[in-house]
């Protein structure tokens, strides 16, 4: 956790990261909302160096670059104590639906789709089982 003579980087905010920030729309900042963290501004190769991360803001519909994904400085971002595993199931549910729905540029979505693919798993009892074996569990 950051102190406050801390500065938050964006190695603070790993993907999956449960935060509250104002997003901008068309030049005006909106009103401070949930969001999930992405990754870092450039994708993962750039974690060390990047200054900003992506954030998706879940509340404001399918992942769209410009509109409900953004990419934020680590000081506009307040991270929530909840997890994709803790949080509200409708919410995460919506987040899951959502997430098939919506696109990310460059695919930077990729590891935000394992994380949630772990956390339904978590959800499920079924965070011991092999991926691979998944699709199988219900042909017994």
């Amino acid at each position: 956790m950051l102190t406050m003579q801390q500065t938050a980087t964006v190695q603070d905010f790993p993907t999956a990261t449960l935060v509250v920030a104002a997003p901008w729309f068309r030049g005006h900042q909106l009103a401070p909302r949930p969001g999930v963290v992405v990754g870092p501004f450039g994708g993962p190769e750039f974690a060390d160096e990047a200054t900003t991360s992506v954030v998706w803001y879940f509340t404001m519909g399918a992942p769209q670059p410009g509109d409900s994904v953004q990419a934020m400085f680590p000081h506009e971002l307040t991270p929530l104590d909840d997890t994709l595993t803790t949080m509200h199931r409708d919410v995460f549910r919506d987040i899951a639906r959502s997430l098939r729905r919506g696109r990310f540029a460059y695919d930077d979505g990729e590891a935000l789709r394992a994380a949630v693919r772990q956390a339904w798993r978590e959800r499920a009892g079924l965070a011991d089982v092999d991926p691979a074996a998944l699709h199988t569990l219900h042909r017994s």
